[in-house]
This record gives C-alpha cells, sequence and structure tokens, in this order.
C-alpha cells in the first residue's frame, strides 16, 4: 500500500472515530493466526450478502473503478463464482451497454486463445502447457489472433515425440482437417457441429482465425 494511501485510508478511520464516537480499525490493527479447529473445511460457508437479496457463495468482488471492471472483468469475475460492480465513471448508456455484454456471454467461446505460429517448435506448445496448464493451441500463419488457421496442436499430437525441437507444423492436425465454422455462429449451432463431429474443438472462422470452442 502507498503512503499516500496508507494516509487516506488512515485519516478515513481516525474520521470514522471522531465523527461517530466509534473506535476506528485499520488493516494494521489485525493480525490474523492459524490456529486449532474442530470442524472440518467443508463445514465453512463464505456465503456473504452483497445486497439485501443477493447472496454469494464465492465472495469475490471486483472493485467498481474504471481501471478495473467493465465488462469483461465483470464476466470474467462471475465465471468464477463472484461479481464485478461496473463503475460509474461513464454515461449511463455506457453502463447499460457493458451490462448488457455481461448478460449476452455464452461460456463456451474462447475469445483471445493462445495462437502460436507454424515456426514455433513442441518446446513452444510445452511451455504454454506449463503456464497455462493446457496444450490445445491454435496455429496461424502470423502466430496471432486474426491470421489464417492453418492447423492445431494438441496433447496427443506431441505425447510420443522425443524432439522437443521439432516444428509443430510437422505434427499439427492440418486445417482441411479441423472443424471449423463461420464467423457468426452462435454458441449452440457451434456445440451441436462439435458433437456430430466427434471432436473436442471446433474454430470459429471463415479464413482467419477468431474464437475457439
Amino acid at each position: 500500500m502507498s503512503s499516500i494511501t496508507l494516509s487516506v485510508f488512515l485519516s478515513l478511520s481516525l474520521s470514522l472515530s471522531l465523527n461517530t464516537g466509534k473506535e476506528g480499525l485499520t488493516y494494521n490493527d489485525f493480525l490474523i493466526l492459524p490456529g486449532y479447529i474442530d470442524f472440518a473445511s467443508k463445514e465453512v460457508s463464505l456465503c456473504s450478502p452483497i445486497t439485501k437479496n443477493l447472496n454469494l457463495n464465492t465472495p469475490l468482488v471486483s472493485s467498481p473503478m474504471d481501471t478495473v471492471t467493465e465488462s469483461r472483468m465483470a464476466i470474467a469475475m462471475a465465471l468464477m463464482g463472484g461479481i464485478g460492480i461496473v463503475h460509474h465513471n461513464c454515461t449511463p448508456e455506457f453502463q447499460a451497454d457493458e451490462v448488457r455484454k455481461v448478460k449476452k456471454f455464452e461460456q463456451g467461446f474462447i475469445l483471445d486463445p493462445i495462437v502460436l505460429s507454424s515456426d514455433a517448435s513442441i518446446n513452444d506448445v510445452k511451455r504454454v502447457k506449463d503456464t497455462y496448464g493446457f496444450s490445445g493451441v491454435a496455429v496461424t500463419d502470423t502466430g496471432n489472433l486474426g491470421g489464417k488457421l492453418v492447423g492445431m496442436v494438441t496433447a496427443r499430437d506431441i505425447d510420443f515425440i522425443d524432439d522437443f525441437g521439432q516444428s509443430i507444423s510437422e505434427v499439427m492436425t492440418p486445417r482441411d482437417k479441423l472443424i471449423t465454422a463461420n464467423h457468426g455462429v452462435s454458441l449452440r449451432e457451434a456445440n451441436q457441429i462439435l458433437q456430430a463431429s466427434k471432436k473436442e474443438k471446433s474454430t470459429d472462422c471463415d479464413s482467419a482465425l477468431i474464437p475457439l470452442l
């Protein structure tokens, strides 16, 4: 915490104690130590009231600041079971539009998938897996989202390869063998295509890679 923030925090605490006659506490007044408990952790409830009529079992809330919470953050918080409070430092129309984006979001499309170029090596795929926990990576001609889709590499393609310096273009599934759909496909339609193909992943593209399902 910066010295300015700390000063403001302490000033507010002091103001609270002086103006209300009640004791004001700061973060430094609390010391939490581990200790013995006589109950199981599953018996602990973190359910917290956010409003009079809304409780969150996972009390994760992002700050209503213009540098913190807009639609993307609110969506990310909701996917984790929390909530994002859209800030009010904007017009009512903008706020309504941000809320509309959150309400229209359908879980399933990966809007910013990890992308590699065909020049990348299996080592790069291993690095993605170590960093993000998955190894299903789209491959484009530029190595960027929006580039021309040329294939996809998954764990199945690299599990039994010892030469990690090998180019992924030699082991990836080429585009003509991928399940794709035109841009603008709905989540329901994409899932139906995926189910009919009996594949694990599909892409939404015309010629350029957009989202991944």
